[in-house]
């Protein structure tokens, strides 16, 4: 059925649908629905205030579920959808910068940015940020992303008959290739996550292994890849441990220890930051890698 069709028939409440599984981590794109929900708004058939209002109030429907889930359960909650992300060695590490950075105020332009929206409440509420600013800039955000798309639609409507007209005449090849690609993003990404579990299998130690290892090689350096978000979440240290921030792992390793042995730890899920550092120091030359598995029971065991 003509996508045009089917948004006429259903209106706001196809509007309404499409954002608030979006906005609840399904992969549904509400993007284009926004898009043709505009186009059709500037030719009367719906009413722009009323594709606004639903795209908005789906919107916050959704992220406060997520504020309150996020206020409840903490970092452990971001720790779970990030298990799930096909990205998880920025997943979390990237919203805690953003966040550390420009605090709440990330919220008007989270939606925006591709892997941060789905955790930027969550990290938000789990930092303690008040209910009142989360629902200030929520709104704003929420009426930024849903604005932006329907006035695209409004203004380019011509432009969005036409693309659909274009696809209609190539058939089902334009979905062939639509899907070829997305299946190609995945497979990389996913290739890419399978590589880092590789080398954090041949990498790894325990948490028993460590504290041997402390009292073995009292030179040992321990590289803490938690963002400063965790840290300051939980300022627990590690013995012999260096901060790391992104940037020239020469400003966090001295160049003379190539020799030495090189344990990374992360808190994040399945230790992917502390495999993602891990490679970058071997192609650095470090040969005495090891990533530290156990997160949070590790740092409980082995903290000062």
């Amino acid at each position: 059925m003509d996508p045009m069709v089917l948004l006429a028939q259903w209106g706001v409440l196809l509007v309404f649908a499409s954002v608030l599984l979006e906005q609840a981590g399904l992969p549904i794109p509400a993007p284009p629905i926004l898009i043709g929900a505009g186009a059709l708004a500037i030719e009367g058939t719906m009413h722009p205030a009323a594709v606004v209002a639903a795209g908005i109030g789906a919107c916050l429907a959704a992220d406060h579920a997520w504020f309150f889930a996020g206020r409840r359960h903490g970092r452990r909650l971001l720790a779970g959808i990030c298990r799930l992300s096909i990205s998880p060695d920025t997943c979390v590490r990237k919203t805690d910068e953003l966040i550390a950075r420009h605090g709440p105020a990330l919220l008007l332009v989270a939606k925006f940015v591709p892997g941060v929206s789905a955790v930027s409440i969550p990290t938000a509420a789990a930092m303690g940020v008040a209910y009142r600013r989360f629902l200030f800039y929520d709104t704003i955000g929420s009426l930024a992303w849903v604005g932006t798309y329907v006035a695209a639609g409004m203004i380019f409507h011509r432009e969005v008959h036409q693309l659909l007209e274009w696809l209609g005449r190539i058939g089902g090849g334009s979905l062939a290739v639509l899907a070829a690609l997305f299946g190609l993003y995945l497979a990389v990404k996913l290739a890419r996550r399978q590589q880092l579990r590789r080398l954090f299998k041949v990498r790894r130690i325990d948490p028993e292994e460590m504290a041997t290892l402390l009292a073995t090689e009292p030179d040992l350096i321990l590289v803490d890849a938690r963002s400063q978000v965790a840290r300051d979440a939980d300022p627990r240290r590690l013995p012999n441990a260096v901060d790391y921030r992104d940037g020239d792992l020469a400003g966090y390793i001295p160049a003379e220890s190539h020799g030495r042995t090189i344990v990374t730890f992360c808190t994040c899920p399945n230790e992917a930051s502390a495999a993602l550092l891990a490679e970058r120091l071997i192609k650095a030359g470090y040969a005495r890698v090891r990533v530290l598995a156990g997160g949070e029971d590790a740092l409980a065991r082995l903290a000062h």
